[in-house]
């Protein structure tokens, strides 16, 4: 019997409550809506937070790869990036590609010690600084993610469980109880789970959105010191 990692819980558990309403239903196509499930409501909801553990540059693309412990998150968000720490740092701004194409000519060739702003490109957690920054950088980045999970992930967070467990429910249920053709479909049911899962959306993301949401001291992101260097003679893994 599979075992979870440590402050994580199994798809599975969330399956029991599932399969008493759609009898039948294959458990690799439950635990799939369970998994979307969980996914889109870390989307909607901006409640999971993670710092990257280091970056890794890429030199041909000019990005940072964000590398997550265990690979198991997808950056969905930027909430927080500045260069420096304490009142003395500076911050680096959120930005689009779309907005440094229609406002700055030629912004991907330009350089500069202290980049001023940021995105996260279309790759999974792929992130691109404006201007591009030089050797001349010496301080470290502190960063701060929403994520959600990649599709392969097989487990969660155990606090998302422990206090959204019947909200994850529901949203697998939705979906499940469309299934067209399927021995269960029941679209009067499915409405109703339905109301109960965008329900549950709305007040995590009001308390995330209003500090109230209680998340355990791992789930709250915290600073991280950014190793190695940009010297364009030999880049070593990061920016500092």
């Amino acid at each position: 019997m599979a075992t979870a990692t440590t402050g994580f819980v199994l798809l599975d558990d969330f399956l029991p409550e599932i399969l008493q309403y759609v009898n039948g239903a294959p458990t690799i196509m439950v635990r799939t809506h369970v998994r979307n499930a969980i996914i889109h409501f870390c989307e909607r909801t901006l409640l999971l937070k993670r710092q990257p553990s280091t970056f890794y540059l890429d030199e041909e693309e000019h990005t940072y790869e964000l590398k997550y412990n265990n690979d198991r998150y997808r950056a969905i968000a930027i909430q927080e990036c500045q260069e420096g720490s304490g009142d003395n740092g500076r911050v680096i701004s959120e930005t689009t590609e779309h907005w440094l194409d229609h406002t700055i000519k030629n912004w991907r060739e330009d350089t500069g010690s202290q980049p001023s702003r940021c995105f996260l490109t279309d790759e999974t957690n792929k992130i691109r600084f404006y201007p591009e920054p030089t050797a001349d950088g010496d301080d470290e980045i502190y960063m701060n993610t929403a994520v959600t999970y990649k599709r392969s992930m097989t487990e969660c967070d155990e606090f998302i469980w422990e206090r959204w467990e019947e909200v994850i429910q529901a949203g697998a249920l939705e979906s499940l109880l469309r299934i067209p053709k399927a021995s269960w479909v029941d679209g009067k049911l499915a409405d109703e789970f339905g109301r109960k899962w965008k329900r549950g959306i709305r007040n995590a993301r009001k308390s995330v959105l209003g500090g109230t949401s209680q998340k355990p001291t791992g789930a709250v992101p915290q600073n991280f010191e950014v190793v190695g260097s940009n010297h364009t003679d030999g880049r070593s893994n990061s920016w500092v």
